[in-house]
């Protein structure tokens, strides 16, 4: 507790200006919990204070939302709400607020926002982060070329790890364009047959790895059998298909230069996947 509240008096002298703007969305939290709201009822009243919480989320570093989160109760609640909300959105089962219908955009965006903040929350960051997004950067490419602008400064608004993500990749990309000559941009295209299954590999892994750290951070508070029997099922399918994939691309007469690159994309991925999920069903044992 002293350690607590030595660290809450040091943010108070560098960012009080954040600290009001938390402590507003707190009191409002504590309010709307005093009157016995549900999280639904929550979403709608709490519309005015997303800017002050966006800003937020923006400007403030992981340390400094943790100590927070620490020291304001209903903000941290706040901030649990929308992350909820984010991986409803992800996963389907929820509408987007306002009830329109979830459509690929915002699928797309709140499942690249909740991997962001599931990321963050350990402490990745930068190279480390995108090594670990690898899963998600054909989404993430389709929604920055297929999504008008208007619509994705929107998107980046209402999903801020899809915005930190997004620069993160456009700076990696430049960073490459500078350079003589890319490590890969001799090699021929995939044939379409294995860009199929490259795509579906990736997507899957994605899915699988938000999926599984979904499970172990709220495997606590709820019952969450139902999660762990479709994870379960997309584990297996992932695991056979890309057990084949080496066959595939010997198959299709892809180099082997490609076949390395596609190696060092899924090898980790097959890594932190097997990870998760020793540690999902080690808790169930």
């Amino acid at each position: 507790m002293a350690e607590a509240k030595r660290r809450a008096g040091a943010f108070v002298s560098v960012t009080a200006k954040r600290r009001r703007m938390a402590s507003r969305i707190d009191r409002k939290m504590k309010q709307l919990d005093a009157l016995g709201l549900l999280e639904v009822e929550i979403l709608p009243e709490m519309a005015h204070y997303m800017s002050d919480f966006h800003h937020l989320m923006m400007n403030t570093s992981g340390p400094e939302m943790d100590a927070l989160c620490e020291e304001y109760a209903g903000f941290f609640r706040y901030a649990k709400i929308l992350e909820t909300v984010a991986s409803g959105i992800a996963s389907g089962k929820i509408k987007v607020p306002g009830g329109r219908t979830v459509n690929k955009e915002h699928k797309l965006a709140a499942a690249i926002d909740q991997r962001v903040r599931q990321l963050e929350a350990q402490g990745v960051d930068n190279a480390a982060l995108l090594e670990k997004m690898v899963g998600h950067i054909l989404d993430l490419q389709w929604l920055w070329s297929t999504v008008s602008d208007e619509k994705l400064a929107f998107l980046c608004r209402e999903y801020p790890g899809l915005y930190r993500y997004g620069m993160l990749m456009e700076e990696a990309a430049e960073a490459e364009s500078k350079k003589a000559k890319t490590a890969y941009g001799h090699l021929p295209e995939l044939p379409d047959s294995v860009k199929a299954t490259v795509a579906q590999l990736l997507t899957d892994g994605a899915t699988l790895e938000r999926g599984l750290q979904t499970i172990l951070d709220e495997q606590r508070q709820r019952d969450m059998w139902l999660e762990i029997e479709v994870m379960e099922g997309h584990y297996e399918h992932w695991v056979a298909q890309f057990a084949g994939l080496t066959n595939e691309l010997r198959a299709a007469n892809v180099p082997e230069e490609s076949r390395t690159m596609m190696k060092q994309i899924f090898e980790p991925m097959a890594q932190r996947i097997n990870h998760l999920h020793g540690q999902v069903f080690a808790k169930q044992n």
